[in-house]
């Protein structure tokens, strides 16, 4: 088997792996279970899923567990008892360790305060436009980080797609105001290198440039409500600026796998008349 095709293979169990944990949160997610999934050997599968996504497996599923938790914390009435059990945790002191480290508060004070976020500042610039390549997500906004972990898994397999400066981009083509959140359209996309082109599973997409509102969120993705409120409700109308119907789109400027949601930052673009 050349490299190339070891590469390719690695890339669809990889995967694989990742779409299965993201569907199927809920259920126990055994290490021996997606190693299966992968179609590798225990120490083989452990090691090119660490290579290739950053993080272990283990990793992937805690923090996605915790990041689903805080957003029932916030948008639900479900009790943290209950919150903690779909979470697998096996009890609510174990569950609440486990989110004050990740989180730095209680879920009893994250739900109660529901904002760690520091205020927004908002400004006013031009930009050029951007070049992206990205894969389609369908659903609510708030679940396309599961689509940005399989990008950045195809991206880490293919040469020179990714750098260690590299950001995601997410853009959103509807108004959740307008449409059920399941038959939501959004991509998650890096900034397309020069002489790259996008490959199996991926299309490419040119932001336009022009002038657009730039709000900086300093917190939790769960918290990111906050942010548009401020932008859309306060600033912009104070502003006398107008929305020109271009997608808006948000820059993660760190990583979620190596920050802490407090210290994460999105910068959110809505492209101006």
């Amino acid at each position: 088997m050349t490299q190339e095709t070891r590469v390719a293979a690695h890339k669809k169990r990889i995967d694989r792996v990742v779409t299965y944990i993201h569907e199927n949160l809920d259920a126990p997610l055994d290490m021996d279970v997606l190693g299966d999934i992968a179609c590798l050997s225990p120490h083989h599968w452990h090691r090119i899923y660490r290579e290739i996504m950053g993080e272990t497996a283990s990793q992937t599923v805690r923090r996605r567990r915790l990041w689903r938790a805080a957003h029932q914390l916030l948008n639900t009435p479900d009790s943290i008892e209950q919150i903690a059990r779909v979470a697998h945790y096996s009890s609510t002191a174990a569950f609440t360790r486990a989110f004050a480290n990740q989180y730095g508060t209680s879920p009893s004070l994250y739900r109660s305060k529901g904002k760690t976020t520091q205020m927004a500042s908002i400004e006013k610039r031009s930009i050029d436009p951007i070049e992206l390549i990205g894969m389609d997500h369908r659903g609510p906004h708030y679940e396309i980080g599961r689509t940005f972990d399989r990008l950045f898994a195809w991206a880490c397999t293919t040469d020179g797609m990714i750098t260690p400066e590299t950001k995601g981009i997410a853009v959103f083509f509807d108004d959740p105001r307008e449409k059920p959140p399941e038959e939501l359209t959004s991509l998650a996309a890096i900034p397309r290198p020069d002489g790259k082109e996008s490959g199996e599973g991926t299309r490419s997409y040119t932001i336009p440039g022009g002038p657009h509102a730039i709000a900086r969120h300093v917190g939790p993705y769960t918290e990111l409500a906050r942010t548009y409120t401020e932008l859309f409700q306060n600033w912009l109308p104070a502003s006398g600026e107008t929305r020109n119907g271009a997608p808006l789109f948000e820059i993660n400027m760190n990583d979620p796998k190596t920050t802490v949601p407090s210290d994460l930052i999105t910068d959110i673009y809505v492209p101006l008349k």
